[in-house]
């Protein structure tokens, strides 16, 4: 694993590279969720699984607590890095938050070569709005607020919510223009019920695949038994064929 610092905008967001030996070998760019981190969701568990078939995956950390159109905008500058540096084709992966950020980059029009929404919501201020509950109806109010995850405060200004209403997620899913694409969700999510995942993937078009979890629910966190599998043989199959392992 090679630790990165990746330039985008006013500040270098750090990464760590799962590197493969080709010297071009395609990367599964991994964002996380909106209070995630790089580690979690049993991302190092992914990439030990699809290194074994010569995709590397580069993980990284937003700014934390940005808004959404600032996460698309560092997704971009991870993405040009993936791509220059590494000289092979990119797929993106984005759970929570990271996933409806990572949709919207895609159907910008982005070259990628796959897209996995893992957890993604599909409506971003109706899922803010059962997270937050009085603190969101404080930010429509014009109020900053201040609220803890795992002990730590997160600082929310106004603009923040007014930023989640601008993308129109079912829109982006229909813009994909055939870019493969992954959906999975947790059947026990409570954060971001499945029916999301369901209505995302019913207004993409082909070729696409939904993978719901029974049991698992929105962190992902010590689960990869249930999906770690599964989107690795996706990725060999549909993603990145040419680049089997034979």
């Amino acid at each position: 694993m090679k630790t990165l610092s990746i330039p985008a905008g006013d500040r270098n967001l750090p990464a760590w590279l799962h590197p493969c030996s080709s010297p071009a070998s395609p990367c599964l760019v991994v964002c996380h969720g909106f209070c995630g981190s790089p580690e979690g969701g049993s991302s190092l568990e992914l990439a030990d699984a699809i290194n074994k078939l010569n995709i590397a995956t580069l993980r990284f950390s937003f700014t934390p607590h940005s808004s959404l159109s600032r996460q698309v905008t560092e997704i971009e500058a991870v993405v040009n890095f993936c791509r220059t540096n590494l000289h092979g084709p990119a797929a993106l992966l984005g759970r929570s938050m990271g996933a409806a950020a990572s949709l919207v980059f895609a159907a910008s029009g982005a070259v990628l070569s796959g897209l996995i929404l893992m957890a993604s919501p599909a409506d971003l201020p109706a899922t803010f709005s059962g997270i937050l509950g009085d603190d969101y109806a404080r930010l429509e109010q014009g109020q900053a607020v201040t609220v803890f995850h795992e002990g730590q405060p997160v600082h929310l200004t106004p603009d923040f919510i007014k930023d989640l209403k601008k993308p129109d997620l079912f829109l982006a899913a229909a813009s994909l223009n055939g870019l493969p694409l992954l959906v999975v969700h947790g059947m026990e999510d409570e954060t971001v019920p499945p029916d999301h995942g369901r209505l995302l993937y019913e207004k993409a078009g082909h070729p696409k695949e939904l993978l719901l979890l029974p049991g698992v629910s929105h962190s992902f966190s010590g689960q990869a038994r249930h999906f770690v599998p599964q989107i690795a043989a996706w990725l060999e199959r549909q993603v990145f064929p040419r680049f089997l392992v034979v």
